[in-house]
Order: structure tokens, then sequence, then C-alpha cells
């Protein structure tokens, strides 16, 4: 008997999350779809003839916490291919100090390091920590910013930074019981949860790559450049996909995981709205290897770059919100990294190769956005959607989506698989 089959269309994180789950139970046929000539999504590699090595669309580092994305790395054998911390936390430095510190939590549950000043970071104070309890009781319409200390060193050196990076936008804006979910996931395991992985090469070669190689030996099928432009709906499944140069007709028992991003599934599932709220974000690859000394992953404060990272063959910064960089030319905005680089490393001012990465706009997670995220279920019976946007307790980000992505493949499971 034919087994019926899954399609998968988006080879990013969450569609190959899900191949991954449906390939190891051999209970379905798997095709993956993807609209480009590799897997990836927004989280690609690519080869620059400048630098002469392999560069991301951005920087994607994993938190130790993230047990679902770990997970997946264990068993597709990808996890020497990450540098973890050997402690938990992350350093700063603030350009319009000079002051240079880390949060160190410790690895235990009790978190006894935020009485202890040199892990709490310079002017930050043990009720500067505890005022984060207010986010717990937050309404779906608080931001950030209306419970958190009202300016001083806690906003600008904890709240302001973290809510940049995790919910791409400021406090101000930045929802509050989306903070307080990601902060429970955060200190689930206390600080053991806290530590930064980062890739030793490219996230390409350290989960992409590994994991499209997995599904393949487990018999799923990959096509690429493989646009999707219409899907067909009966009155309760969907049957059939259009491609751009072909049609896929859906069996009795066949389904559909639209792993694509937010305002491409809206753009195809009836009904389906898609994001209003985002942000834009940029990443500067320098062809220069990071001093020995220097950290691995370091959070920075009063420059136009939030976020230096370090590599043996390179040095990346993030821009988490790139308004003030969209009339720039790419070479004024890499100038003006590396001169903060060099001031943060003692590297010389002469100017490496680079490489500037103007990303797609990313969600900023407000509380009208956040309330506003789709489940994964949709009122068509074989069609279900997969992607960090999803509703959960985490923002869009590699872990929300490799649980959405499994997620959509037990439904899948569960729907006749």
């Amino acid at each position: 008997m034919k087994q019926s089959v899954v399609h998968i269309v988006g080879a990013g994180v969450a569609g190959l999350a899900a191949a991954r789950m449906l390939g190891a139970t051999g209970r379905r046929e798997v095709v993956l779809h993807e609209a480009r000539p590799q897997a990836g999504g927004r989280r690609r590699s690519f080869y620059d003839e400048t630098l002469g090595f392999d560069v991301d669309t951005g920087n994607f580092p994993l938190i130790s916490s993230w047990s679902s994305a770990l997970s997946l790395l264990d068993a597709v054998g990808a996890r020497g291919e990450w540098r973890e911390e050997k402690e938990p936390g992350v350093a700063f430095a603030d350009f319009s100090t000079g002051e240079r510190w880390r949060l160190r939590p410790n690895p235990g549950r009790a978190p006894w390091w935020l009485i202890v000043p040199g892990r709490r970071g310079p002017r930050l104070t043990l009720s500067d920590y505890w005022t984060a309890r207010r986010l717990f009781s937050a309404s779906r319409t608080a931001t950030v910013a209306s419970l958190g200390p009202n300016g001083g060193p806690a906003m600008e050196r904890l709240w302001r930074p973290l809510c940049v990076a995790a919910l791409n936008c400021p406090p101000e804006t930045a929802s509050a019981s989306l903070a307080a979910t990601s902060l429970l996931e955060l200190v689930r395991f206390g600080g053991s949860g806290m530590r930064l992985l980062t890739p030793v090469h490219s996230f390409g070669r350290a989960f992409i790559e590994p994991l499209a190689r997995r599904i393949q030996r487990d018999g799923a099928t990959l096509r690429f450049e493989r646009r999707l432009i219409a899907l067909d709906f009966d009155a309760e499944r969907l049957s059939g996909l259009e491609f751009e140069n072909d049609r896929v007709d859906l069996g009795p028992g066949d389904a559909l995981i639209l792993a694509a991003p937010w305002t491409v599934a809206a753009s195809l599932v009836p009904g389906l709205e898609p994001p209003r709220s985002l942000s834009s974000a940029l990443t500067v690859h320098f062809g220069a290897p990071a001093p020995r000394a220097a950290p691995t992953v370091l959070g920075v404060l009063g420059g136009l770059f939030q976020w230096l990272f370090g590599y043996h063959d390179r040095m990346s910064v993030t821009v988490g919100d790139a308004t003030a960089c969209v009339n720039q030319p790419n070479d004024a905005v890499a100038a003006e990294c590396w001169r903060g680089v060099a001031a943060l490393t003692g590297l010389s001012d002469a100017l490496p190769p680079w490489r500037v990465i103007r990303s797609r706009r990313s969600l900023a997670w407000t509380p009208e956005e956040t309330a506003r995220r789709p489940s994964g279920r949709t009122a068509w019976r074989n069609l279900f959607l997969a992607g960090g946007y999803l509703a959960g307790p985490l923002p869009d980000c590699i872990e929300s989506a490799v649980r959405s992505g499994e997620s959509a493949a037990r439904a899948c499971l569960e729907n006749g698989g």
C-alpha cells in the first residue's frame, strides 16, 4: 500500500525540523520543496568571494536552555560543530563610559549570583533584577518599559539590549508578556541554561547542512527552486499545490506543512493576516580573525552595532535596529562598524575585507503583534503551519522554529499518519 505524502514547503529551520521528525518515524513519505537553490531559508550560508570563505546571512547563536534545538543537533551528529562557552552569561562593553563587565550567573538553579556585585554588572543592583517579577503579571497590552525601571543603568545596561536582541524592538514597544515567558524559558535550568553556543565555522555547516543530509538519508526528497504560488482548497481540506512550473494534487491521506515566513504564509492561506510590526537589521562580516583574548560574543552599548561575534576566520557585528543605516552606503556602514570593532579589540584601524548583509525585515514583538500570532493548526485538516512566528512562549528564534516544525510533524502523524 502506497504511503501518504507530507509535502513541506520551506527548507528553513522549521521545515527541516519537521522533515527530520517525520522521516525518523518512517510512517510518511516526505517531500520538501524550497524556493531557493539551497536549504536554510533566512538562516543560510553562502561563499563570499571577497572574504574567501562561507558567511551566514546573520549571526545565529544558540543558548544552552534551547533543548529542542540542541537535541536536534545531537540527533544528526552536529554538536561538534558548535563552540559552547565554559561559563554562563555574556560579556558587555559600553562605548560611552569605557566600562567592560560580564553578567555571570552561577550554574545552579538558586540565583545567588544576584547578590554578588561582581557578577551582576557595574551599577546594577539586586532590586534592578527583582523588578523583573512585574513582567509575570503583565497584561497582554503592557510593554516592557511600562513595568521596568524608569531609566538609569538597569534600563540601558540590561533591559534595553536584551529587548532589542530577543524581541527586535526597544522596551518602549516590546511585549511584556512575551518577555516574561521568554525569561521563564531562560531561567528554568538556572545558570546552566545560560551558556552561549556559536558555530565553529558557519551556521550552514553547523546546523543546516547536517540536518539536510540526515533527512535525505532517512528517505526524504529535497526539491529546490520550487516556488509555491497558490493553494487549492476544498471545503475541509487542501486539494492541491500550485508551483510556478507545475501542480501537485494531494491524495486523501496527503498533507502540507507550510514552513514559510509569516508574510508568505499570509499570502497563501485565506484568513491569515500578515504581520504588521517589522524592524530592519543588518550584519557586517569582516575578514579578520578575532584576537585570542576577545570574548566570543560581546554585547555593545552606545555604538552603531549591538553585538560583536568573534570567529576563527572573521569578526561579525549585528545592528539590531538598522533604521539609521537605511540610506547609508555599505562602505560607510562597514567603515563605521570597523572603527568600533578596532576600538573594542585593539586591532588596526585599517579596514579589512568586509561584507554587509541587509536582512529581511524582522518581526518586532510588540503587544499587538504578540497577540496576533497564529496557531499551527488551520481550518483545513491536512494543512499545518510551521515557523518561529507561531504562538508560543518564545519569540521568533531557532528554538521556536524547531519546536514549531516538530509540532507540525506530530500533528500530521496524529491526523492519520
